[in-house]
Formats: C-alpha cells, structure tokens, sequence
C-alpha cells in the first residue's frame, strides 16, 4: 500500500490532467521524527526525541543540503535543497501554531514512548519537549538561506 499519496477531490473531465482540488493524504509516517538510519531500525528512526534532537536538519554549517543518511529501502540521501524549496516549506511551517503542534504530538501518543525506544528506563518525554524539538527544527528550516 502506498503511504502517501496526491489525489484529487474533485473529478476532472476526461483526458485532463490539471486538478483543481489536490490532496496530500499520509496514511502512515512509519520512520518519523528520529534519525534516519542505514537498517531503518525503529530504535533509532521511529519517534526517538533524543536521535531527533541531536540530528541537524541540515548537512554543513552552510548551504542546504539535507542531513538524510539513505536506508537500504530509500531513495534519497543528503538532498540539495534550493531556496524556493526551503521557502516554500519555511512559509507553511510558519503557519502552524503551537497548539496545532502540540496536536500533532498528543494525538501520535509520543509520550507513551520512552525517549530512548530501546532504553525504558529513559523516561517518557513530555508533549512539550516534543514541540519544542519541533520548534528547533522548524527554526533551522526557516534561518536558512539556501543560495
């Protein structure tokens, strides 16, 4: 099954390929918010607030390539972002409130996980620490210029 899909909610007349209604649908974030990995091992890739934490959003110091180590399974690896790209992210990650942030991570239930998913004696992080690694990362994206 995919796990993201474009679709388009309002039916186009025969041989069109324009849609005037897209529709981004995720159905399953599987490895997210952690640090990408080689095996895609879900101690490490899969709702980790330490790994995600300590993973920059970006590759160097300067200019915007992405920081993604490629899985066996993946297809990218270290992108090359361009300014509009960046923008176009920056301008909709600035859009989103706290409280839809904070949204996010209540409904995903990430604090009935340990910090560290292969240490339980890590301790469950809060729904704050959460929004707040948000947040930093939200920060690196919209600082950024890629030129």
């Amino acid at each position: 099954m995919e796990q993201q899909s474009i679709i388009c909610l309002n039916p186009q007349p025969s041989g069109s390929e324009l849609c005037d209604r897209p529709f981004l649908m995720i159905s399953d974030l599987g490895m997210t918010f952690g640090r990408a990995n080689r095996t895609n091992g879900d101690n490490t890739g899969s709702v980790n607030l330490v790994e995600w934490r300590r993973t920059p959003v970006w590759k160097n110091a300067l200019g915007c390539i992405g920081n993604l180590r490629k899985s066996i399974t993946g297809t990218l690896e270290d992108p090359v972002i361009s300014e509009e790209g960046r923008r176009f992210l920056a301008d909709f990650l600035v859009q989103l409130s706290n409280r839809q942030i904070r949204d996010l991570f209540e409904v995903a239930r990430v604090e009935l996980r340990p910090r560290v998913p292969s240490e339980a004696a890590s301790g469950s992080a809060t729904i704050d620490e959460w929004v707040d690694a948000f947040n930093e990362k939200r920060g690196q994206i919209v600082g950024r210029r890629c030129m």
